[in-house]
This record gives structure tokens, sequence and C-alpha cells, in this order.
């Protein structure tokens, strides 16, 4: 097998959603208020006193090309990392914040395996060679990994925030997903009003939705922008296997504690929907990934080794 390696290529957008026909959204509104009643939600006057918020990083490394008999087979090498910050809300006027677990993980992500050493990069197989698919495994080898760290601090939260969609995790307790940014909308007409009509620290009524797979959700205006359209809106995902009772629970606990976690403008181009802690922990990870121009590096001596008939420890 013969093995190329180059730091990018155009063709491997680094996206990870795999090609799939949209589903189309099934929503109930009448979960928490009937649709006729649904008004902004205040904030409760106490919320949980200890938060654990969860996130990841990833970074394509390198791609690969490996050729046998003609054959052509894209791959990718992938670092990823999840991490963990507990947050303390009791009693302080700001949020005492403090990162309590990291991993780091890398994989060689392709359809055959290359049958090469490739150090760091152990072979993960994808179920097929499109670029597309390729980065959707690497997105699931993340989610696994951080839903491996929730299950290390998760007990010790009354509410753990998941950065992205719950999918995949829903088995983990207190836990909502968290979406910062907005692909489609989910609610129509008045519903969708009173979404643009949020005051920071509001939210909107519990509703369920089923678009892929079925979860409860909710919107949250976060504080630091205009109280106007979707400025500073988050969606917030709890697991379907919750009652009613405990989802609408879920949302109050987002609603007391997640607002003063809300970035600055000033500070993160993404505020306020990026949280602080979760600015803090990326930019953390990010660093832990390693040096990518030593790791591409090594991707190609290993490369060359195999290339030249021998193995990448050189026996």
């Amino acid at each position: 097998m013969q093995i190329t390696v180059d730091a990018w290529d155009p063709s491997f957008a680094d996206n990870p959603e795999s090609p799939s026909r949209a589903n189309q959204a099934i929503v109930n509104a009448g979960i928490e208020l009937e649709p006729a009643d649904w008004r902004p939600v205040d904030a409760p006057a106490s919320g949980p006193r200890r938060i654990v918020v969860v996130d990841g990083v990833r970074r394509i490394d390198a791609r690969v090309e490996l050729f046998e008999n003609g054959e052509r087979w894209p791959g990718v090498c992938v670092s990823w990392a999840a991490g963990a910050v507990a947050c303390d809300l009791d009693g302080h006027s700001s949020p005492e914040a403090s990162v309590v677990e990291v991993a780091v993980e890398r994989g060689l992500f392709a359809a055959v395996d290359p049958g090469a050493d490739f150090g760091r990069y152990p072979f993960r197989k994808a179920e097929s060679a499109d670029p597309g698919e390729l980065i959707a495994t690497a997105q699931a080898a993340m989610a696994e990994l951080e839903a491996k760290v929730s299950s290390l601090v998760t007990m010790e939260a009354e509410l753990s925030v998941l950065d992205g969609p719950l999918r995949g995790r829903t088995r983990l307790p207190h836990s909502v997903g968290y979406i910062k940014s907005h692909h489609r909308s989910y609610l129509q007409g008045e519903l969708n009003a009173v979404v643009e009509r949020l005051r920071p620290g509001q939210r909107t009524p519990v509703f369920h939705l089923m678009s892929g797979w079925p979860r409860y959700t909710w919107y949250l205006r976060l504080p630091g922008t205009s109280s106007r359209g979707w400025a500073g809106i988050a969606r917030l995902e709890a697991a379907d296997e919750l009652s009613e009772e405990a989802a609408i629970a879920l949302a109050d606990a987002t609603a007391a504690a997640l607002p003063p976690l809300g970035s600055a403008a000033h500070k993160d181009a993404r505020a306020p929907q990026n949280l602080t802690p979760i600015a803090g922990l990326e930019r953390r990870l990010k660093r832990m990934l390693g040096d990518p121009r030593l790791l591409l590096r090594s991707v190609r001596a290993a490369s060359m080794e195999t290339t030249d008939g021998r193995s990448a420890d050189g026996t």
C-alpha cells in the first residue's frame, strides 16, 4: 500500500454533519403551556449551586491517501479533546470555576486499514470513504469522549451543561445540551414571536421536538445583547426519557444558572452564547492538542517508512 500525506485539502470540509436527508421537525408545543397561552417564562428566584460545563474540541492534523491495487482510499488524522469545568454559584457575586477533568485522543479515520503504525494515530474504521462520513465518524468519537468525561463528573453537580446537541448523551443525569447557533427555526407564527420577545434571563416554555430524534427543548436569552430578535438566544435540550415535570425543572435550572455565565462581546466574538467557562475550556483543550506542525511531521515520517517497505518502528 502506498501512502501520501498532506496538511489540508479543500475537499475535506471540517463539517461534523454527515450527508443526510433533512428531517422534518414535529413539534408538540403543549408540554408546559398550551400554545394559546405561550409567553416568556421568568427565571426562578434560586437555582443550582454547582454546575458542570462539558465541551470538546477537534482538529484535523493531516489528510492521508491510501493507494492499493489501483484504488484510492482517503483518510484523516484527527486529534480531539474533552474537558469539564465545575462552576460554584453558591454565595458568590461572580461564579468560581475550575477545570476538573480533561482527556485527549487521536486517530486515523479511514474505510480501510492502512496496515501501518501511525504512532499517535491508531486506525479507526469509518463506514465509507466519503469525506463527510470520515469527519462525522471523528465527531462521534469526540462525542463519545465527552460522554466519558461527563460520566466522571456529572454526579458532583446539580446541573450538567454539555456543549452541543444532547444526542448520544441522554443517559447522563441532570444534563442538558447547549446549542449556540441556529440553522433552522422549529417554531412558527406566534410561538416564534415569543422567542423574539424574550428579555435577558427569560426562556420559552418547554416543548417537545422530533427532528431525527426526540427530545425536550426550549430557548433562553442571555444578557449582554439587544433584547430584540434572536440576539443572545441559545437553545437547550433535555432527554426524551424524562418526565415533563423533570424537563421543566431542568429548564428552570438553566434560566437561573446560565445567564451569569454569558461571555462579554469585548472578549469573545461569539458572546454571549459562548459561555465564559466554555470559552476558557476551549482555549485549554486546544493547547492540549499539541503542536500541529510536529504532529504532521510524525504522520509524514510514518507514511514514508511504510512506503519504503518498513514498519514505523524501523523493522
